[in-house]
């Protein structure tokens, strides 16, 4: 959640619509370096400033992103050395430019649109799947943010969007490179393919211990140990907190008595509704109807049809005026109603077949209900829980003691960064687990980290590392299982590819193809009209690079099953279009967009010369040479 925040807050332009932000200090160039600089400010560049404590604050943030991508600190000389502090501050410079042209343009954004994108960003969104204001402000809150700055950011960076889409907005494709395209993703090939596997060789002997111990000598790194990390898992949903919940025996009959047709088959019954011009006429047919004149001779005297009449086989839900359904659902089955005052007019209805309803009892249903309820009731208590959470964190507190305190389990796992167990088993439920794998495996032991949201129901998964376990060498008994394994792979490997090698030489020998196939006691297959890119039904995507490197005619091979398998091809013909063939659109589309930001690099070049930039150097020196994280 913070990383949305902080996207949408302060995200770069540049970095958003390509890849810019490598532009280095000799694009940009460096002018007067201590002389009209304020005491706050780092660079300019026309207008606009960057100063010292915002761009010092960015540069902490970059440092402790690297060092957990790392997994170590890194110092005021690695920075350096990496080019952090230039490629941060061009970044900031590039985003500068962008704003002072926005303004020199006149380029403006109205409260009701900023206020839409706010709105429309999931990263606000809180348990109900729609923007909470409360939320907003919290997480704003939290994340040290005012909503004057917030809103400031969000202006920028709409504005930046509108300047930069309006560059590329007339670029086309010249026609030369459209033909090009279209040669080269409408040819087309025809193959003839056999698949060898590991089935149709003989087994190797079983090496012996000394072979065996040898092949682990050479390969010992393939059979270390992984760093394991045992992690402490909190996770709020409004599943887990719905035990906590109560719920009455009243709320659940209201709920049960509220959604009866859930829980059961509607009665139907067949309706037929007569509407009169005036209550007089409704009145007097009402007056024959009783006295015995059959409700079907009405409605020929008034000259209706059935269809006219019939409102069908339907449950009371589909009778859209209230007062006719509850005429309707009480009558007996050929019973007429009197004059009922309907929404379009006095009405008369007569019900014909009646098909009783079955419903589920209460007693049998009340479970459910009751924890659906508890469920409900927990999502909306679960934005307290989590400021609690958030509350007892600021105050120092760990994950297990927070646990406690707010009435949820803590869970625990000794895990690879693969998700698996010591024992190589995976570990099933793992809570957000891409998510929180990648964030504990960048983090440091009992270090805090940002909550991880779920998306399916809204909640919050927080975690943090209590031990790390180094990877570390196995011994050999310890890997045997493995070595054997690997060692079985190996062979089978070799085996595979002097024998691909074997058939290959046979074929350059003039055996035909399909002959030295057959001979090798493989099943010959055959594939048209395959293309760049494309599935094609049977045919493995494994040949398909190999079969367009492979001139007309020639012969391959290509690895197959993720390596288990080997397939020889032969190139039987190649077809390349006219220059009149249509292009692929999409790939239209992505080679417009690689142009557009071509032309964006052209342009932030072009502004930079022209409104110039100019950096403190001295400051920069400070901020990267006494304040970096070690």
């Amino acid at each position: 959640m913070l990383e949305s925040l902080r996207k949408s807050s302060t995200g770069i332009v540049a970095k958003i619509l390509m890849g810019l932000l490598i532009l280095s200090f000799a694009v940009w160039g460096i002018a007067d370096v201590f002389r009209g600089f304020g005491g706050q400010t780092l660079a300019t560049i026309g207008d606009s400033e960057i100063t010292v404590p915002e761009f010092r604050q960015a540069y902490q943030e970059r440092l402790q992103q690297i060092s957990q991508q790392l997994k170590r600190g890194i110092t005021p000389g690695q920075a350096r050395a990496f080019g952090i502090p230039d490629q941060l501050l061009n970044e900031q410079l590039a985003e500068a430019a962008l704003n002072d042209q926005a303004k020199s343009l006149g380029l403006a954004l109205s409260d009701e649109e900023i206020a839409r994108r706010v709105q429309a960003n999931p990263a606000f969104h809180g348990p109900s799947g729609s923007f909470d204001p409360a939320y907003f402000n919290q997480l704003l809150r939290s994340n040290g943010f005012t909503e004057a700055r917030f809103v400031a950011a969000e202006r920028g960076l709409a504005l930046r969007q509108q300047l930069i889409q309006s560059l590329g907005g007339g670029i086309e494709v010249p026609q030369v490179l459209k033909d090009a395209l279209a040669r080269y993703e409408g040819e087309e090939r025809s193959v003839n393919y056999a698949m060898l596997t590991p089935a149709a060789l003989t087994a190797p002997a079983a090496p012996s211990d000394e072979e065996l111990q040898k092949f682990f000598e050479a390969r010992k790194v393939a059979f270390r140990a992984p760093e394991f990390r045992t992690i402490g898992v909190l996770v709020l949903t409004p599943e887990a907190l719905a035990s906590s919940e109560s719920v009455s025996d009243a709320e659940v009959e209201a709920a049960y008595n509220a959604n009866l047709s859930t829980y059961g088959t509607p009665e139907k019954r067949v309706v037929q509704q007569l509407v009169f011009p005036s209550q007089d006429e409704a009145e007097a047919a009402a007056a024959r109807i009783a006295a015995g004149t059959p409700f079907t001779d009405i409605v020929t005297e008034r000259k209706l049809s059935a269809k006219d009449v019939d409102l069908g086989n339907v449950s009371r839900a589909d009778i859209i005026d209230r007062q006719v359904a509850d005429a309707a659902f009480s009558l007996p089955a050929e019973g007429t109603s009197g004059v009922i005052a309907g929404r379009f007019g006095p009405v008369i209805v007569h019900i014909g077949a009646i098909t009783p309803g079955s419903v589920q009892p209460l007693a049998e249903v009340a479970p459910a209900i009751r924890a659906a309820l508890q469920v409900n009731a927990a999502r909306r208590a679960m934005l307290t829980t989590y400021d609690s959470i958030e509350d007892e964190r600021a105050g120092g507190a760990q994950l297990a003691e927070i646990a406690g305190k707010v009435g949820l389990k803590l869970q625990n796992f000794d895990t690879s960064i693969q998700g698996q167990a010591p024992g190589g088993t995976a570990i099933a439920t793992f809570p957000a687990r891409s998510e929180v794998l990648r964030g504990a495996f960048s983090s440091e032991v009992g270090a805090e980290n940002d909550p991880v949201q779920l998306p399916q129901n809204g909640g919050y998964v927080w975690y943090q590392v209590d031990e790390i376990t180094p990877p570390r060498e196995r011994s050999f008994e310890e890997a045997r299982a493995q070595v054997l394994d690997r060692w079985k792979q190996d062979q089978a490997a070799q085996a595979l590819d002097a024998r691909v090698e074997e058939i290959k030489a046979k074929i350059a020998a003039g055996t035909p193809f399909d002959q030295a196939v057959s001979e090798a006691g493989l099943e010959l297959r055959a594939a048209n009209g395959l293309r760049r890119g494309r599935t094609a039904d049977g045919v493995p995507q494994d040949i398909m690079a190999a079969v367009f490197e492979t001139p007309e005619g020639g012969v391959g091979s290509a690895m197959a099953e993720a390596g288990e398998s080997r397939l020889l091809f032969q190139v039987l013909r190649a077809s390349v279009p006219s220059t009149t063939a249509a292009t692929d659109e999409k790939l239209v589309s992505d080679l417009r967009q690689n142009l557009q930001n071509d032309l964006m690099t052209e342009y932030l070049v072009e502004l930079q010369a022209r409104l110039g930039a100019r950096i403190n150097r001295a400051a920069l020196d400070q901020i990267v040479g006494t304040d970096a994280v070690n």
